[in-house]
């Protein structure tokens, strides 16, 4: 069996053939005949010339990377505008929420939430209609289905959504958000079993946060819990444990509502998270919220199964232990293993793992008088909440892509049969051969696994939360790596905060 993987960024724009590798299929000791040997690398080259204008879907997200890497979230934002036709209709919610997510980094709040709005009702919809497409996807490949968003990433659409309107300081906003995540999670509860991925902690704490910053510990003190619980079920998996912050919260929250078993038992559990202070209910508080690193990424494994010694003896000649190079040789490869004919391609998808630059941000507020500081925690890995939502569905898309694979194998010899009789002439015999083999060609080369994914996300999100007396600061973020050095993206700003006030901050940090 041979493998290899596909980069997303170079998806179908490496179909081209190189010319002197379609004039070695003259000399090919499958095809009997020089004449047939002619009009086989003749049809095979016009095979070629009309694969070759297929799209490259996804190379835009290398200068949207480049565009945040500068500082210019405005720039990534346009990219992202001026590659809407790539995007197609099967591919529209991915474009409204990269629309979003780069307008929310460039500050535009209220447009960012003009694009997830619709992103939030196209879902919606999604819930309540047919695909219409399966046939396509059957026949060809996942790609043919439109893009509905993992359930975290439909999760992610609200929670960029409530970050928005706590940026616009409209908190009444922001809690609609806050019920429109827990109604989401419910339906996500409501359609899975198992162990599969159906809570996500840090939504459910973001919507503690805004239920606290609304006056509203009960409903706060609820989110809470349920990111304790979250937290707790996600651990064998979702690599992050959890928050002292959280802790923290759950001990503040219970000492204001005089919940004072649950207090107790917190305090018991936790036994390394501060006391609350008693004055903390007259102060102000000023939550950084970091996004960092680059988002999910998918890429293409591709599986070569033979059913011939001779298939087995190819695939490894061609593979050479591993080392061909995928993207300029997969549309030679599909060629030879069509001509072959004992090959089978299925294509499936893999989550590429990323580690996040930042070890963690400091914020410090000064009023002129004193500086407070508090650092940020770790509080949500989305490559592994990423990586669960594909381990979840991973069965049923092996089951799908090997019967594809064997419906396009058999559609192939099946137009070989079908040819042959219609032409019923020895001499033309070479039709057949050619329909056959352009079918198997076509069925492996348009294998491929569906590897979209809201690329604009960050990797991980980090969380501070500082609280401080009311008064005029200058607060400035700064982050750092492993190694203790301070990494670009240094941010800074000037806010008045009354007592009870909080103001919520983001950063996007790439590197």
């Amino acid at each position: 069996m041979g493998l290899y993987q596909h980069d997303a960024c170079s998806k179908q724009s490496n179909l081209s053939v190189p010319a002197d590798f379609l004039i070695s299929l003259s000399l090919h000791p499958l095809i009997p005949s020089q004449h047939l040997r002619r009009r086989l690398v003749l049809a095979l080259l016009c095979l070629t010339f009309l694969l070759s204008g297929c799209s490259s879907f996804g190379s835009h997200y290398q200068n949207v990377e480049s565009s945040l890497l500068a500082g210019n979230p405005q720039r990534a934002d346009q990219i992202i505008l001026e590659t809407q036709k790539e995007y197609g209709q099967r591919s529209h919610l991915l474009y409204l929420m990269d629309r979003g997510m780069t307008l929310h980094l460039a500050g535009r709040y209220q447009e960012s939430n003009t694009f997830l709005e619709e992103a939030d009702m196209l879902i919606e919809d999604f819930y309540t209609t047919r695909i219409r497409d399966e046939t396509a996807a059957i026949l060809l490949n996942e790609t043919q289905l439109p893009y509905q968003g993992d359930p975290y990433e439909q999760v992610m659409v609200n929670v960029i959504k409530a970050l928005n309107y706590a940026r616009l300081h409209d908190v009444p906003a922001a809690l609609v958000e806050a019920r429109r995540i827990d109604h989401r999670l419910n339906v996500i509860t409501d359609t899975v079993d198992g162990d599969k991925y159906r809570e996500d902690p840090f939504a459910r704490y973001l919507t503690g946060m805004l239920y606290e910053a609304s006056g509203d510990p009960n409903n706060a003190f609820i989110a809470y819990r349920k990111a304790e619980e979250g937290y707790r079920l996600a651990e064998p998996w979702s690599r992050v444990s959890m928050p002292l912050i959280l802790k923290e919260d759950l001990l503040r929250i219970t000492k204001t509502l005089h919940l004072t078993e649950e207090f107790q038992d917190y305090r018991l559990a936790f036994p390394n998270a501060s006391e609350p202070l008693n004055h903390e209910q007259d102060m102000a508080q000023i939550v950084v919220i970091s996004l960092n690193g680059r988002g999910p990424t998918k890429t293409d494994l591709l599986l070569d199964f033979p059913i011939s010694l001779d298939a087995l003896t190819l695939i490894a000649l061609t593979k050479q232990g591993f080392e061909r190079n995928s993207k300029q040789m997969r549309g030679p490869d599909a060629l030879l293993y069509g001509l072959q004919g004992d090959i089978v391609r299925v294509a499936l998808p893999r989550v590429l793992q990323q580690s996040s630059p930042v070890a963690y941000s400091t914020i410090r507020a000064d009023n002129g008088v004193q500086s407070y500081q508090r650092d940020t925690q770790r509080m949500y890995d989305l490559d592994a909440v990423a990586t669960k939502n594909l381990d979840d569905k991973y069965t049923s898309l092996v089951v799908r892509a090997v019967a594809r694979a064997a419906m396009k194998m058999a559609a192939a010899v099946g137009i070989g049969y079908g040819t042959q009789a219609a032409v019923n002439n020895q001499s033309h015999a070479w039709v057949a051969l050619v329909a056959v083999s352009v079918a198997k060609i076509l069925a492996i080369l348009t294998e491929e696994a569906d590897i979209r994914t809201w690329r604009t996300l960050p990797g991980e999100i980090q969380v501070s939360r500082l609280w401080v007396p009311p008064g005029t600061y200058d607060i400035v973020v700064d982050s750092y790596d492993t190694l203790g050095k301070m990494l670009p993206g240094h941010m800074t700003q000037k806010v008045t905060l009354k007592s009870g006030d909080t103001h919520f901050l983001t950063q996007r940090i790439l590197k």
